[in-house]
């Protein structure tokens, strides 16, 4: 894919599958290129990351400060990128909001769906009342720091250089900003998907999730593994297990598709 939104380190010309995973708040692309894109090489998925403005390659730009916009100029510019193949969205945390919100505008603005939304760490966003970030602009930007360090997932050569650090703390400020300020608006059937959704949680970490089945017409189902907000660091293998599941049928049909 050629999208400035998109990174994929490991491509697979004959993948059944692009999964595009959307970052966490104050998140980058290099854990799902690296890590994910290698371990399911040898499927039928090709790994893509999104990559935000602020940061990467993109740190000249400014940081979105309108959900409306950010969704809106993603779909503008990626939709013939990913209508080229079928596509799932992975989306974690605040991932999981800025993956729906995607799905919903790329099928009623731009006629493509994804074949399924993975959807982490989040509850659904039509029962979300008061966003987690609130009050987090409130903190300086050494107390966002410390919370940083206390979610985990950030790796140790990142939380002791101080330079990188800093960087970080500009991102996750900004993401959270962007999290304190959504609000769900999809009171219309355009707010409906077709596809499967399947939630993921950690068993210290849990989120309402039954919401998510209100959101499409196709299957819901739900996962929880052991852990906290970051659970999948120390369960990889068993989420991509699941992933790679979830997403079998597709590799079915692709394979039917070609045997004809």
């Amino acid at each position: 894919m050629s999208s400035k939104w998109l990174r994929c380190r490991f491509q697979k010309a004959d993948s059944s599958v692009n999964l595009i995973c959307f970052p966490w708040a104050g998140g980058g692309t290099s854990y799902y290129t690296g890590s994910w894109g290698r371990k399911l090489q040898n499927t039928g998925i090709e790994v893509h990351a999104v990559c935000l403005p602020g940061r990467e390659n993109r740190y000249k730009e400014p940081f979105y400060q309108d959900w409306q916009a950010l969704v809106s100029d993603f779909c503008k510019d990626s939709h013939k990128e990913l209508g080229r193949k079928q596509f799932a969205f992975w989306g974690h945390s605040f991932g999981a909001l800025f993956c729906y919100e995607v799905a919903v505008k790329l099928k009623y603005q731009y006629g493509i769906e994804a074949c399924h939304l993975l959807v982490s760490g989040a509850s659904a966003p039509q029962v979300i009342i008061h966003p987690a970030s609130r009050g987090y602009n409130d903190l300086s930007d050494e107390d966002l720091a410390e919370r940083l360090r206390s979610w985990g997932g950030t790796p140790s050569a990142i939380l002791e250089n101080k330079e990188i650090m800093d960087l970080s703390v500009k991102m996750l400020r900004a993401d959270l900003t962007l999290l304190e300020k959504y609000r769900y608006s999809g009171e219309s059937t355009e707010s409906i998907l077709s596809c499967p959704i399947t939630s993921f949680d950690g068993d210290k970490d849990l989120h309402e999730k039954k919401g998510f089945s209100e959101l499409t017409t196709g299957e819901f189902s739900s996962h929880v593994l052991p852990g906290g907000h970051f659970y999948f660091f120390n369960n990889e293998r068993p989420l991509l297990d699941l992933i790679e599941s979830h997403l079998l049928p597709i590799f079915s049909k692709s394979a039917t598709a070609t045997s004809r």
